[in-house]
């Protein structure tokens, strides 16, 4: 698979309840006529209801070379009739944006054949093809395992991290990339053939590495949500889609770097034109010089299957910031783990977040459907510094203070691992630290000693410290554990120190400048 890679995915709605009267035709039009100015081919995805309406896809019937078509799953009333289920939304809302009714997760598993299957024919109906890709903000393991089992799909793609963005939270799964989920839980890769939905799945509209995580922590100054979207203030400018075009393709992402821009067409074409075409101007240039290479969804997700036959580890790296806040951030993603580390200005460096992915974990609507307007989906938290942090007690694992960011460096080793490499003069000299971000743990080397900041964990999770390094952790009933080699931990109220315990690891580093006979590992259980 190609090291870089952009796919430019639209998705279309027949109708806008919120808005009657906006054109919903002309956002298709004028995106397809973009891309062909630049030279892009896209995926157009298409919900049941625009299949219904030929001015939307007369267009599309003689299939032009530089479009892939494919199913977008928002439900609505046209599609649940045609299966003969009662439509639940509110009344005037033909489509309706909350979860019940407005996504698969909020039916029977038998109901979401049925929507599945009328959806794939009367696509077929129209254009004579089954389609070999299909996406949603929001999708349930059980209609990925249907959909992939059943039609062989090549790819799907599903809504970036978010926590509580219109009506579903998304938290805690393979920040960008593609990977292939689990039977048991949409948002979790596996790592048994059991489990495996081989189909793999893509995280949509390029999340920002510093700002997407937490919103309100850090000033942006801009307006709307921390993505690449087109319609909002960071899609728009110039210089902070520059800043995301290094981040994502110019920086160190292990085995491959993807994202996904494009725009649904319910904004309408003039909130979203600037940015579509300053987006479409600096990808084309970027793929005339060869930094990047323009795919649509289907052949992304063809070529990660002939790559991968698991889920590979995926690496998002901002080593600057596009703000004045003076950010660096990590993100690590592993078919065992997800980490997210930041360098602060002020030299402190800490993950703010880890999770641990259990191909076992079942997510919450796996058998019994959303019946709630909202929804959630998630992994096993170790570390959360959004929602566990409060006042002065914070959730994070803290790594080192004086950290001189002008030492700070990122370097792959192999496909599998990063490591940091940075100066701190935190023990009063200046000393050269590093950390090791590999498929199975963390590897603090030169490090005396780390801390453990537990927060406040939200109701139904639970953290306990057993011993000899080991936590064991319950997540509104599920177990799970994680441990500190090498270490010994020491209790400061409801916070763990995590100090070296034996000087062994000795491996060729002293040339530069560090500490070799201090270690401390953490290893994902």
């Amino acid at each position: 698979m190609e090291k870089n890679q952009i796919s430019i995915v639209n998705f279309v709605r027949g109708v806008e309840p919120r808005e009657p009267e906006k054109d919903l035709v002309l956002p298709i039009l004028e995106e397809l006529k973009v891309n062909r100015r630049f030279g892009l081919k896209s995926t157009v995805l298409l919900q049941y209801d625009a299949l219904l309406r030929d001015d939307m896809i007369s267009f599309f019937r003689d299939l032009p070379e530089d479009v892939e078509l494919g199913l977008w799953f928002e439900m609505n009333r046209q599609l649940t009739e045609a299966v003969g289920i009662e439509w639940r939304g509110r009344p005037g809302y033909d489509w309706d944006w909350y979860v019940n009714p407005g996504f698969l997760p909020a039916y029977t598993c038998m109901e979401r054949e049925k929507l599945i299957d009328r959806a794939f024919e009367k696509f077929r109906e129209i254009f004579g093809f089954m389609p070999k890709v299909a996406g949603s903000w929001l999708l349930d393991s059980y209609s990925m395992e249907y959909m992939s089992r059943k039609y062989k799909l090549d790819a799907m793609c599903i809504c970036r991290e978010q926590y509580a963005v219109d009506a579903y939270t998304l938290w805690g799964g393979y920040y960008n990339g593609g990977y292939y989920p689990s039977k048991n839980n949409a948002l979790c890769p596996a790592y048994s053939d059991e489990l495996q939905i081989n189909t793999p799945v893509f995280r949509m509209l390029g999340i920002d590495p510093i700002y997407g995580y937490d919103e309100a922590k850090y000033p942006t100054g801009v307006w709307g949500c921390n993505t690449m979207e087109p319609v909002w203030t960071s899609g728009s400018d110039r210089r902070i889609m520059e800043w995301y075009m290094d981040s994502y393709f110019r920086s160190p992402c292990l085995s491959y770097s993807y994202a996904t821009t494009g725009q649904e067409n319910s904004f309408g074409w003039p909130s979203i034109k600037a940015g579509y075409e300053l987006q479409a101007e600096i990808i084309a240039e970027m793929s005339s010089r060869g930094e990047l290479r323009v795919v649509t969804l289907g052949e992304a997700g063809r070529e990660f299957k002939r790559s991968y036959s698991k889920t590979p580890c995926a690496a998002l790296c901002a080593l600057s910031d596009r703000t004045d806040n003076g950010l660096k951030a990590i993100w690590y993603n592993s078919p065992r783990y997800r980490a997210g580390l930041v360098l602060e200005p002020g030299g402190r460096l800490y993950f703010r977040d880890l999770n641990i992915f259990d191909e076992n974990y079942k997510e919450r609507y796996l058998e019994e459907p959303c019946l709630s307007w909202d929804a959630r989906y998630d992994n096993l938290p170790v570390v959360d510094n959004r929602l566990w942090s409060s006042g002065d007690n914070e959730s994070s694992i803290e790594v080192a203070n004086g950290v001189n960011p002008e030492s700070f460096t990122v370097i792959e080793r192999g496909l599998y691992t990063l490591v940091l490499e940075f100066d701190s003069d935190a023990s009063g000299k200046l000393e050269r630290y590093c950390v090791e971000i590999g498929p199975d743990g963390i590897l603090f080397k030169g490090i005396r000693e780390i801390k453990y900041l537990k927060g406040v964990p939200e109701e139904g999770q639970t953290i306990e410290y057993k011993r000899d390094g080991r936590f064991e952790l319950s997540h509104f009933g599920f177990r799970y554990s994680f441990e500190f080699c090498n270490a010994v931990v020491c209790s400061d109220a409801e916070n763990y120190v995590i100090s070296s315990s034996r000087d062994d690891i000795g491996d060729g580093e002293e040339d530069r400048g560090m500490d070799n006979d201090k270690y401390i590992k953490l290893k994902i259980c």
